[in-house]
């Protein structure tokens, strides 16, 4: 985002660039998942819930990435399992065995 401040600092001379960070809160929580876990094809932008060891394809917006991972707006709710690596060749419906990191080893 383009942004113009003009700031009072005998440092910065006119035309220069400097990078800022510019901490951004939201006034609402939301979600963030893997940026793995989004996945899109012609019609759609999704990610893939495991529900009852069945995929969903669950349409998302996408916002800020942080960290490799990206905010959501859709019909997510904190604590719902998200398919990481997601990939379109997984048809909604597809039964899964779920695999975490943690008994993966």
């Amino acid at each position: 985002m383009a942004v113009e401040l003009d700031v009072r600092n005998a440092q910065i001379t006119p035309g220069t660039f400097a990078n800022v960070q510019w901490p951004v809160q939201r006034g609402y929580p939301t979600l963030f998942v893997p940026a793995t876990a989004i996945t899109t094809n012609l019609q759609r932008t999704f990610v893939i819930r495991i529900r009852e060891q069945k995929t969903e394809w669950v349409d998302v917006k996408t916002g800020a990435t942080a960290g490799g991972k990206t905010e959501v707006f859709g019909d997510l709710k904190e604590g719902e399992q998200v398919m990481a690596p997601a990939s379109d060749e997984l048809a909604p419906g597809t039964h899964v065995e779920v695999r975490t990191a943690e008994n993966n080893s």
